[in-house]
């Protein structure tokens, strides 16, 4: 389903079976792609390069804010939740306890292989 401004809604579990389908169960490898500055990221390139990063803070904003903002020298400082919206994908999550719904902007996958 895509919305007015061109962007893809998809379920997590839809988008988790995706990226599982990409890139195995860990998602620790899962790719992500800037769509300001191209910038491909996943949990285990950051570590490589930012190796005393919380892996539990990256997971957090890996499909959401480009590395740059963490480590200057890769990739730019982009994220999601600033004024300017140039995603194509968000990403429905329902909180398990209160089932309310949120949709959360995301990079798209890096499917360049």
């Amino acid at each position: 389903m895509e919305n007015s401004g061109n962007v893809k809604i998809i379920q997590y579990d839809e988008w988790k079976a995706e990226a599982i389908k990409l890139f195995g169960k860990k998602a620790r490898f899962w790719r992500f792609k800037c769509p300001q500055c191209g910038h491909i990221q996943s949990i285990d390139s950051v570590l490589t390069h930012n190796p005393q990063l919380p892996e539990a803070d990256i997971r957090k904003w890996i499909n959401y804010s480009c590395e740059g903002r963490f480590t200057p020298k890769f990739g730019c400082d982009w994220t999601l939740g600033g004024l300017f919206q140039i995603h194509k994908i968000e990403v429905i999550f329902t909180d398990s306890e209160t089932k309310k719904t949120e949709n959360i902007p995301s990079f798209e996958f890096d499917l360049e292989k």
